[in-house]
């Protein structure tokens, strides 16, 4: 059985989250008495927010950007966790430890508010509202990448990589005549990354859909999603709705892409 999502939670997810908690900490950073506990900060595309294992000193609400996590496997490897964009919330994972458990760097040039761990503790003390707006949003969170890793287990490694193509292209992707244009987290080892594979299977499968028009590459890097329908199309074959639920939006890659 598969989980599907009712109307009342379809209607409740991610952007009037992301949109609360960004107006709330707006008030804050606007509001006298405690405009000096939020700041904002900007950065420019390659800045290391922080690094792996050193010591904690806040959050960052992004308000406009985008932002990589990684682990550093070695000293010449790195392991993509995700990229981060507006109403997304970086560090927060690492709030009750006393130091980051990954990298985050810049991948285009961003505004945040930024939050220090005891300015944070000290704020959600004292604002009963935006305490239950955060748990929320970390939940739903939470609730997605649920779903999404138990739809995973099911789908072979080429059906994966089209649902990472089509995650990445949903969140980042720029509509050209050709198609869906991904430029940031195109890069194939990004992909595996995101699909749990490895880059070798990522470039077969690439190189696969390419010679079926499905998508095209442009440049260097960059990938276009020619044919959305098609590759939606290989997904929901695993899907099925119980009998008493006849709206397909309901089902996972409707949710996602």
């Amino acid at each position: 059985m598969f989980y599907n999502v009712i109307d009342i939670d379809a209607s409740n997810i991610d952007f009037n989250q992301k949109r609360s908690l960004g107006y709330n900490l707006k008030l804050l950073k606007d509001y006298k008495e405690t405009s000096k506990l939020v700041r904002i900060k900007t950065f420019k595309k390659g800045t290391i927010l922080f690094k792996e294992r050193n010591p904690v000193k806040g959050i960052y609400f992004i308000i406009e950007g985008i932002v990589k996590t990684y682990n550093e496997c070695n000293a010449k490897k790195q392991n993509t966790l995700r990229f981060m964009s507006q109403g997304d919330i970086v560090g927060i994972s690492s709030l009750n430890s006393s130091y980051y458990m990954a990298s985050a760097v810049v991948v285009k040039p961003t505004k945040a508010y930024f939050i220090n761990q005891k300015n944070l503790k000290s704020i959600l003390k004292e604002n009963g509202k935006l305490n239950f707006i955060l748990v929320n949003f970390l939940s739903m969170k939470l609730r997605f990448q649920e779903i999404r890793h138990k739809h995973l287990s099911l789908f072979l490694a080429e059906d994966r990589i089209i649902d990472a193509l089509l995650l990445t292209a949903y969140k980042f992707g720029k509509k050209t005549k050709e198609g869906l244009e991904i430029s940031i987290g195109a890069a194939r080892k990004d992909i595996a990354a995101l699909a749990s594979t490895s880059t070798e299977k990522v470039i077969r499968t690439i190189s696969t859909l390419n010679k079926q028009n499905l998508i095209s590459k442009k440049g260097r890097r960059n990938l276009v999603i020619k044919d959305e329908k098609k590759l939606l199309a290989e997904l929901t074959k695993y899907f099925q709705l119980p009998e008493e639920i006849t709206d397909n939006n309901l089902t996972y890659p409707n949710l996602f892409y």
